[in-house]
């Protein structure tokens, strides 16, 4: 007597194969949470080989070997961090130091800018609770800088150190960076199609192309910002220096966020240097915006400001600081690969 459908076997035969595969998928995402700080490593070191790809390929467009190139790629990143790290990072960290020791007394002087007790803001800004919030949220601002200066290697920070974890990542990116051709060649056979092989070179070249570029950036933004602090004789100014390059990679609120801290530090002094600082810094931004900016990054982002700000509010939701800086070249790529598919699509309706 036949009987339709699959058999009993078949059918445990099914169950078994599909029960192995959710352990493995279990299994595999236990061990990728167990191995979670190796993991960030890695993504960070590959992150940094694809942003700086475009400086390799440039050198080897001009007669250098990729060897050659990426060394002196890693060796100019590692003088430049060694130049900030002495001018900027090891100051700004004592800065930091002693502004959160100094809290009350900043605290103080701003009352006095807004008219003391006598007036909401005053008392406000007076009051011992608030004293000992803003020391709190220092003490967290400190933590949150020292993780992202150590290279944002925060998952790391307490297992190997902050200068190991930065030498390790180095030390990744010049493999991962050495290592390209043969990641884009392996990438390449397994997508098999030409336009698909076109997409992930666009791709990558816009990641690599707002890394390199954001980073730059960045270091105008925190260098100028510097001079004018030591000119201007506005306290911490490597520390505030640190904070503007910083927020100068998060679009949107980082420009406005570095300018509110700034100018709050300078009203603690006086009300004409908080005035020269906003100003400086409503100066620097039509710069950075109109001029600095396009000439650096071209086309490299081709967002609207709101799916800007949303790909960065998601990245900070689920990767911190760290995620909130990598969410923009991340969707950018992604725009490019969904781009692609659907213009890839035949019309259905024809």
């Amino acid at each position: 007597m036949r009987t339709d459908g699959p058999s009993l076997g078949r059918v445990a035969a099914i169950v078994l194969v599909g029960a192995l595969v959710v352990v493995a998928v279990v299994v595999l995402a236990l061990l990728a949470y167990r191995a979670r700080q190796a993991l960030l490593l890695a993504f960070t070191g590959f992150f940094l080989a694809v942003g700086f790809e475009p400086g390799v390929g440039w050198l080897i467009r001009h007669g250098v070997r990729r060897g050659f190139g990426v060394a002196l790629t890693a060796l100019g990143l590692v003088v430049v961090g060694a130049v900030l790290t002495a001018v900027l990072i090891v100051p700004g960290l004592r800065q930091l130091g002693t502004l959160v020791q100094e809290a009350p007394q900043v605290l103080d002087r701003l009352s006095e800018r807004f008219g003391g007790p006598a007036t909401s803001a005053g008392a406000a800004l007076a009051d011992p609770v608030t004293h000992a919030q803003v020391s709190q949220v220092s003490e967290q601002l400190g933590q949150v800088l020292v993780s992202t200066l150590t290279a944002m290697f925060s998952a790391l920070g307490l297992l190997l150190g902050g200068a190991a974890a930065a030498l390790t990542t180095l030390v990744l990116m010049v493999y991962f960076g050495l290592a390209m051709p043969r990641i884009r060649a392996s990438l390449a056979r397994l997508l098999a199609r030409s336009d698909r092989v076109q997409t992930l070179d666009q791709a990558l070249g816009r990641v690599g192309g707002y890394i390199s570029g954001q980073i730059l950036v960045s270091l105008i933004a925190g260098a100028v910002s510097f001079v004018f602090f030591l000119v201007g004789g506005v306290p911490y100014p490597a520390l505030l220096a640190v904070v503007v390059a910083l927020f100068d990679a998060l679009p949107q609120v980082g420009a406005f966020l570095a300018s509110l801290i700034g100018t709050a530090v300078a009203l603690s002094q006086s009300w004409g240097l908080a005035v020269a600082t906003l100003a400086f810094f409503c100066a620097y931004q039509a710069v950075e915006n109109y001029v600095v900016a396009p000439r650096v990054f071209s086309r490299t982002i081709d967002l609207s400001p709101l799916a800007a700000f949303i790909a960065v509010l998601v990245g900070a939701s689920l990767g911190g600081l760290l995620g909130a800086l990598v969410a923009l070249p991340v969707t950018a790529a992604g725009k490019i690969v969904l781009a692609r598919q659907l213009i890839g699509r035949p019309d259905r309706t024809s």
